[in-house]
């Protein structure tokens, strides 16, 4: 969470939303008015964050209180078509100034993971996805088809936003696009070994061809590993690329690593249909490490046992010695 002292802003406005009157300080904190109401609520005439709902976002009395902010302090949207955007992708970051109004196009643009993918289904930058959005007409991706109706001057208007976004100032650069020089000077500095992957805060190790790890999470978390670690379930995808897609089968969390048993999208069709990888994390970056793949099964039960530090009784597997 980003909550600092309520009482610590700059600026104060004032709003109604849904015909309710609030005061609101820059930093994220709301004031509901009691108004004329015969009877005084419990939370009315109070200073707060707001409370935290079960999807990640801040409330008061059933409002979200990033739509709040942002009518006080960029008014009110043009239309319900508009949404709330999060420039740091934290969903509980309410400053004003973390937050801008966008259409729902522009919201679903604008996520690194749907941003990833038509990357990795088109083999080109978004800006250039969003100049020519009858690109698009190519793709039959189920959660991806509805953006086939988006028009050219709705996406020419996306492209600008995305462009003001992004190159507001020198930190949202690092927010919005991690993949710049200074970047990949990070990923030197830390460990040369490390390889940008085609998701934001993910790095790979080894030669694994750039992937998109769509369990991968993009919002600041207390406990990263620990967040990455629930949304692996078993038939979920582990990462894909241009070549295959990897599934995940078992999962284990043993002393700050991840670790996955895989197997791959082809199934038995793939030369190597299992493998096992490690995931850690390193200031601020999750790093996936590719331990060892394997043609059958059981070598991969045993890498999967050994690793969580278990005795493997099962004896010599076949690719012991490969």
């Amino acid at each position: 969470m980003i909550f600092t002292n309520i009482d610590d802003f700059n600026e104060e406005k004032t709003c109604t939303y849904k015909n309710e009157t609030y005061s609101v300080r820059d930093n994220g904190a709301v004031l509901r008015h009691s108004g004329n109401s015969e009877r005084k609520r419990k939370i009315d005439d109070t200073w707060t964050f707001g409370t935290l709902d079960d999807k990640g976002f801040m409330r008061i009395g059933g409002e979200k209180i990033n739509r709040i902010v942002a009518t006080a302090f960029y008014g009110a949207p043009a239309s319900e078509q508009y949404v709330v955007f999060h420039k740091n992708y934290n969903s509980q970051d309410n400053r004003a100034k973390n937050l801008s109004w966008v259409t729902k196009f522009e919201f679903k643009i604008l996520q690194p993971s749907i941003q990833s993918q038509l990357q990795l289904l088109l083999d080109m930058k978004i800006e250039k996805i969003l100049s020519d959005i009858s690109i698009l007409q190519t793709i039959d991706v189920p959660n991806l088809n509805w953006m086939k109706s988006v028009t050219q001057a709705e996406a020419d208007t996306c492209l600008q936003k995305y462009i003001d976004l992004k190159f507001s100032t020198p930190q949202e650069i690092e927010d919005l696009n991690w993949h710049t020089q200074s970047s990949k000077d990070v990923l030197k500095n830390l460990n040369p070994d490390y390889r940008e992957s085609l998701t934001p805060n993910a790095v790979v190790v080894g030669n694994m061809i750039p992937s998109y790890f769509p369990c991968c999470p993009q919002e600041k978390s207390e406990n990263p590993l620990q967040e990455y670690f629930t949304r692996l379930q078993p038939g979920n995808v582990y990462y894909m690329n241009s070549k295959y897609k990897v599934l995940v089968q078992q999962i284990a969390f043993v002393n700050d690593i991840i670790i996955i048993k895989c197997e791959s999208g082809d199934g038995e069709n793939a030369i190597k249909p299992w493998s096992v990888s490690t995931i850690t994390y390193d200031n601020g970056l999750y790093v996936h490490e590719l331990y060892r793949t394997c043609f059958q099964e059981n070598s991969a039960d045993k890498y999967f046992t050994v690793l969580q530090g278990k005795d493997w009784t099962g004896g010599p597997v076949f690719d012991d010695y490969c």
